[in-house]
C-alpha cells in the first residue's frame, strides 16, 4: 500500500478550495445574503433566497 504524500494532501485542499471558489462564484447572491443575515442575527431560509 502506498503512502499518502505531502504532494497528495496539497492537491486535496486545493480541490476543496477550487470546489468552495466554484461554489461561491455560481451562488453569489445567496451567500452575500446568508453573509449579512448572520451580521445582523436574523436566520436565513434558503427557500426565500430567490
Amino acid at each position: 500500500m502506498k503512502n499518502i504524500s505531502r504532494r497528495d494532501v496539497k492537491m486535496f485542499f486545493f480541490g476543496i478550495l477550487t470546489m468552495l471558489l466554484i461554489t461561491l462564484i455560481l451562488d453569489w447572491d445567496s451567500a452575500v445574503r446568508g453573509f449579512n443575515d448572520g451580521l445582523n442575527g436574523k436566520p436565513f431560509k434558503i427557500s426565500n433566497s430567490k
